[in-house]
């Protein structure tokens, strides 16, 4: 008989791993349950009193009754399980980033690409409307050619006690960075999502501005794309109340992302053809402003959609909507901004990345002690 609800394994039941299996034992998502829970501290054992528990992965990945595992550990934890599980035939959902480094991420999705099960990451902000709505217009070209983009999402404010509540956070060792790796990855991968991968990129960064950290926690980046076009990045922990706005500068108008809301400031001729035929000097196209307004969903939701998209999927009933080779390029865009940033020099796209492996190396051994 063929199966009708997916059995879910959680490998890291910390914050994150412990808001994945609420959503599954909430019932919110179709086909799916909560069936193991995996961790090396104990006491997460009390925390689903009525889910099976293993202290070993090794034992969690042997267990035939589990057909999916969630992988919500540490970062650098992300490649040698996601191939574990991926050998032991389960179906395999990996918490972003795929890994600290785009050498690293490459492994495990080579080695996806050999494995006859599904693999996914979880980068849950493409599932929220606002941004799949921007996208098909970018597909539609109903923006026309884009000229500029600037995003500043700086409402990832974190406090000091934040990071002092797990080790691993906020270190080149144990995190691989700080803002870029843990908060706004999910921008970056908006960004080349949406916009594509820039040529070059010359970020500022500036290591614990804010907090009391090693990493970076305040970055500005400048990207820059073959066709003239550029692109603008502000992100920090340390900034209150904050911003998320994005605008998109094109020949056909301006779009303004922000409070969900889309506003399409569009021209009713485009700039391109409106500054070669007309005769007045300084006038602008006349414009028709269009406004769309969203609910708001939170990241828990988006996440749920994410799982209910990878169960499914693996039912059969849907395609996979973030396949897990999604995942290497905003860990590839995250270390060229590190990179420059702590070269304080442009780079190309890819860049070196044996060389990032040796200057994160680097980094790791300077913050030793």
């Amino acid at each position: 008989m063929p199966k009708n609800k997916i059995k879910w394994g959680i490998i890291g039941i910390g914050a994150m791993g412990e808001s994945h299996a609420q959503t599954l034992l909430s019932n919110s998502v179709e086909n799916a349950e909560l069936h193991a829970v995996c961790d090396i501290d104990l006491k997460c054992e009390t925390k689903f009193p009525n889910i099976k528990f293993f202290r070993n992965s090794d034992d969690l990945f042997k267990d035939n009754s589990v057909d999916a595992i969630l992988i919500s550990t540490p970062h650098t934890t992300h490649v040698p399980l996601g191939i574990q599980s991926l050998k032991s035939g389960k179906h395999t959902l990996v918490e972003k980033p795929l890994s600290i480094t785009a050498k690293k991420t490459l492994e495990l999705i080579n080695f996806a690409k050999s494995s006859n099960v599904s693999f996914g990451v979880m980068l849950n902000q493409r599932t929220n409307p606002i941004y799949k709505t921007l996208k098909q217009m970018i597909i539609d070209n109903e923006l026309g050619e884009i000229q500029r983009i600037q995003w500043t999402i700086t409402d990832w404010f974190r406090s000091n006690y934040y990071y002092s509540t797990s080790n691993w956070r906020a270190s080149w060792q144990g995190e691989g960075g700080g803002v870029l790796i843990n908060q706004s990855i999910h921008q970056l991968d908006l960004w080349q999502w949406l916009f594509g991968m820039p040529d070059r990129v010359h970020a500022n960064i500036n290591l614990g501005r804010f907090h009391n950290i090693e990493v970076e926690d305040d970055v500005t980046a400048l990207f820059k794309y073959h066709n003239g076009s550029h692109g603008l990045f502000v992100t920090t922990t340390g900034e209150a109340p904050g911003v998320n706005r994005l605008e998109v500068a094109s020949d056909n108008g301006l779009m303004i992302i922000e409070n969900n809301k889309m506003i399409w400031n569009k021209n009713e001729i485009s700039s391109s053809e409106y500054l070669k035929s007309s005769k007045k000097s300084m006038e602008k196209p006349n414009i028709k402003i269009e406004e769309l307004n969203f609910e708001e969903i939170n990241f828990s939701t988006e996440r749920k959609n994410i799982i209910q998209n990878f169960s499914n999927q693996i039912l059969g009933i849907e395609r996979l909507y973030v396949d897990g080779e999604e995942g290497l390029n905003s860990v590839e865009l995250m270390n060229a901004m590190i990179y420059s940033g702590l070269n304080n020099t442009e780079v190309s796209i890819p860049i070196n990345r044996e060389n990032y492996e040796k200057k994160l190396a680097e980094m790791i051994a300077e913050n030793k002690g």
